[in-house]
């Protein structure tokens, strides 16, 4: 897969949000080879205040390549980031404690992607 800025992607998302997307905003390039795609996704789950599911805009979600190749199932034309996606790309490129991005993919959720993650820590040690 040729991953580029602008692209939206279909992903395995759950029937009820098929129709949410993975937009790349940018591809940022490690030391060692490693490439993270700097995306925003639309139409995700998130839970509520009361814990009910909705709808949502994840404006940024840095994510290694390999990950979001296990996530997309096919390309789906171009796609508009959220207004605020450059000031978190802005904000991850300057943090101190260094740029941090996910290993793993994405399903749907940014709670369930994080627990994923957690797991694959708890998993390398």
């Amino acid at each position: 897969m040729s991953f580029e800025a602008g692209q939206s992607w279909a992903y395995a998302a759950p029937p009820e949000i098929e129709d949410s997307r993975i937009v790349i905003g940018a591809i940022v390039d490690f030391e060692g080879g490693r490439r993270v795609a700097c995306c925003a996704v639309t139409g995700a789950l998130q839970r509520g205040a009361h814990g009910e599911p909705e709808r949502v805009t994840i404006p940024f979600v840095p994510i290694l390549l390999e990950a979001l190749a296990q996530s997309v199932t096919h390309h789906d034309g171009t796609g508009q980031l959220p207004d605020d996606f450059a000031v978190h790309l802005a904000a991850w490129q300057d943090d101190p404690r260094g740029a941090t991005y996910f290993t793993v993919p994405f399903e749907g959720s940014l709670e369930r992607m994080i627990a994923l993650q957690m797991a694959a820590l708890v998993e390398q040690r």
